[in-house]
Formats: structure tokens, C-alpha cells, sequence
């Protein structure tokens, strides 16, 4: 899938700052993981940052942390730690979104660390006709991989990452992914095989 935005040629990645947000589990055999280590292997020369959500205690907004943030909102002020990951997003040139494909759409790490970043007057904000211009200043990339034969456009998961690199200002969003890894009869690595020789089609 790539929304009719421009295609772009990737360079040896000098200069560029990724983010890597891992929300894989397992990382040592996870599918997604090493998709996504794929692609980012196609800049060389980037500075890289991995963020493991599951090692980095992010958590749903509860209401103390809700309340907290409408304050800050409010005041224009967000100097909080609270905040550092949602700074973090919007300062990298690329993000990569790693999450399998959970339960009808990416799993609970991730659903965690979206609700965290999601944090308007820093990550986006509201022009007077109510359309959100975000404050991102790069490129998506969405990876993912699912046991069954879910495509892009039926994944709820790829609709929402639409909306949010939308909402979040990114100036490019595509989608990598390997389907019907666990179908019985189907040939896994065949099919992961078939998705690495895409990427250099969605640099």
C-alpha cells in the first residue's frame, strides 16, 4: 500500500535519524522484528534508536496521567518526562513501527505508546477549519506480519497507522508486510522472502 504519495530513493541513510519502535515480543524469532530490521538495514549510515515497548514500562493513559496532560496542554508546557517519548517521535527523520499482527490489529504495546505520543500542542494540532497539522517532520514505515491472509486494506491496524502518520504530519507513510505465514501448506520464508525483495520499492 502506498496512499499515491510520491516515491522516494533512498540514499546510504547519512545523517538520518531513525526510530525504531519495537513493539515485537520474542524478538529473536519474531517475524515482524526481523522484517523491520530489513528495511532499516537499507540505510547503512543512519543513527538508529530502538525503543522496546516491552521493556520500557509505557502503560495506558490512566486518569492521573490524563489529567496531567490536559494541564500541560493547557498551560503550553511540556517540560514533564511524561513527554519525552512523543519529542522523540517527531525529531526523527524516519519512524518504524514494528508490531505483529494481534487479535484483529497491532498489539497492546503498541496501542500503549500511541496513546502516550498522542499528545496535542506538541505532536499536532488543530487549524481553524479543525484539521490536525502535526509537528512530524519525516517518513512511516508500518511493519507487520500475520498467520493469515489479512491484506493491507483489510487490516484495522493499517487503517489506524493511516490516520495517525496523518494526524502526526508525516510527509510519507507506507506499509510493509507479509501475510498467510501460518497457513498450512504455505511456505513461510518464501512468503517473508517475497516482502524483503519489495522494499526497495517502498524506500
Amino acid at each position: 500500500m502506498n496512499d499515491n504519495l510520491p516515491m522516494n530513493t533512498a540514499d546510504d541513510g547519512k545523517n538520518t535519524k531513525i526510530l525504531f519502535v519495537n513493539a515485537c515480543v520474542h524478538r529473536e524469532t519474531s517475524r515482524t522484528d526481523r522484517l523491520a530490521r530489513e528495511l532499516i538495514s537499507r540505510f547503512p549510515n543512519a543513527d538508529v534508536e530502538e525503543l522496546i515497548l516491552e521493556d520500557s514500562g509505557i502503560g495506558p493513559i490512566d486518569g492521573k496521567t490524563l489529567d496531567m496532560r490536559n494541564k500541560s496542554v493547557s498551560d503550553n508546557d511540556f517540560s514533564n518526562p511524561h513527554f519525552n517519548y512523543a519529542r522523540q517521535l517527531i525529531s526523527a527523520d524516519i519512524v518504524v513501527f514494528a508490531s505483529p499482527f494481534w487479535e484483529s490489529m497491532f498489539n497492546t504495546f503498541m496501542k500503549a505508546y500511541l496513546e502516550n505520543v498522542s499528545v496535542p500542542g506538541l505532536v499536532f494540532s488543530y487549524n481553524e477549519h479543525g484539521v490536525p497539522v502535526g509537528n512530524a517532520k519525516g517518513k512511516l514505515y508500518y511493519v507487520t506480519t500475520r498467520g493469515g491472509p489479512v491484506t493491507d486494506e483489510n487490516d484495522p491496524g493499517c487503517m489506524v497507522m493511516k490516520t495517525l502518520a496523518f494526524m502526526f504530519g508525516f510527509k510519507d507513510f507506507r506499509i510493509l508486510s507479509a501475510s498467510a505465514l501460518d497457513i498450512i501448506g504455505n511456505d513461510p520464508e518464501q512468503i517473508l522472502q517475497e516482502s524483503i525483495s519489495k522494499i526497495g520499492s517502498i524506500l
